[in-house]
């Protein structure tokens, strides 16, 4: 698959309706249709509950910096290969047009 290019403007909505699962400081979910599990750890997990309405990446990095100890250009490094790979997975869709 081609590679997304996510960058601090593009917009981030969830695709599916997939219901996760708390465990202690993970979510955990399955695409039953897709086939696949998927386990998100406790700020990826934050990132998946700031999209449940589409926005963009810079948002969802300054609201995770303001909860977790993390310097901005790290955040959004990180949640960019975040959402890039849910992207892949078909969990995201990527808008550039914003």
């Amino acid at each position: 698959m081609m590679a997304i290019n996510i960058h601090a403007g593009s917009m981030v909505k969830r695709t599916k309706n997939i219901l996760f699962s708390h465990l202690d400081d993970e979510l955990l979910a399955i695409d039953g249709e897709a086939g696949y599990c998927y386990s998100l750890n406790e700020s990826a997990a934050r990132a998946w509950e700031l999209i449940s309405a589409p926005m963009s990446v810079k948002v969802v990095c300054a609201q995770l910096c303001r909860e977790y100890s993390v310097d901005k250009g790290t955040c959004e490094r990180e949640v960019i290969e975040l959402f890039q790979h849910l992207c892949e997975a078909g969990l995201v869709s990527i808008d550039n047009a914003a």
